[in-house]
């Protein structure tokens, strides 16, 4: 794919959901080489933005959304094919007794248990990408025995079995205790290495891998701001975005909330 094409782009994008308006004239354009996080507060809309990224929504009033290069229309399928997606929720939903092996292939079928005989090549490629997270200890284990963390990883392993030009994490580390995190993290950026490109929805900057490159603050079911990491990734813009006052630190890529302030009347605060 050239340098200079897109992955994702989004013009004048605007949603409904049960006849309200949760995303409003959203432009955005992800291109090639580049890794995405995208931040906001509960009700922000970003799981509307990520659910009209995967083509699960379409856009009212004339927007558009186009993938992989390609302005015409491309049958929705053939787009998910090509994007592989990471969630909490789907974990939960993942409720078949299958070994951990057994899990990453069913990515290769886009279901949730293994129902076909996955061939040799497919079972091959699947234990190479456990074997590269350094998650092979997991092929045999039941998917119900793992600790939440392993599962986690475990669905990385199934997102990636093919190879997708696209990966959204959407909240991953979501129920993860710090040590767990800290594991998944690790086993993200190993991923990002191989010029995997991604999606990182988060409400937590200390997930923010040093491989994300861009950050999108959504706001009101708007793009409050957008553009690369170093020059968006600010005490100011995120404190105008969470409506909160935030003190930051980098440390080697990756930035920590240092200090946090809610105003009185902030609307998140419980009214006395």
């Amino acid at each position: 794919m050239p340098t200079d094409s897109f992955i994702v782009e989004i013009e004048n994008a605007s949603t409904c959901l049960q006849g309200s308006q949760i995303l409003s004239n959203i432009s955005w354009k992800m291109r090639s080489n580049e890794n995405w996080a995208i931040i906001g507060n509960n009700g922000a809309g970003k799981s509307t933005f990520i659910r009209l990224v995967f083509g699960e929504l379409i856009p009212i009033h004339g927007g558009t959304v186009f993938w992989f290069g390609q302005r015409h229309l491309v049958p929705i399928l053939e787009i998910r094919k090509k994007i592989g997606v990471v969630s909490a929720e789907y974990q939960a939903d993942y409720h078949r007794n299958a070994t951990g092996l057994e899990v990453a292939l069913s990515g290769f079928f886009s279901s949730v248990g293994l129902y076909k005989k996955p061939g040799h090549v497919q079972t091959r490629n699947a234990m190479e990408w456990m074997d590269y997270l350094n998650i092979t200890s997991l092929s045999k284990k039941r998917f119900h025995s793992m600790s939440y963390g392993e599962a986690r990883r475990v669905l990385l392993a199934r997102a990636l079995v093919n190879e997708p030009e696209l990966l959204i994490l959407d909240e991953p580390c979501s129920g993860l205790d710090i040590p767990s995190k800290e594991i998944f993290l690790q086993t993200v950026q190993q991923a990002a290495k191989l010029g995997t490109q991604m999606i990182y929805v988060t409400h937590h900057i200390e997930e923010i891998i040093s491989d994300m490159t861009h950050v999108l603050f959504m706001k009101d079911g708007n793009i409050f701001k957008q553009g690369k990491k170093e020059e968006t990734l600010t005490p100011e813009i995120l404190s105008d975005a969470l409506d909160c006052q935030i003190s930051l630190k980098e440390d080697s890529g990756r930035y920590w909330i240092t200090g946090c302030s809610v105003p009185k009347k902030n609307k998140y605060l419980p009214v006395d």
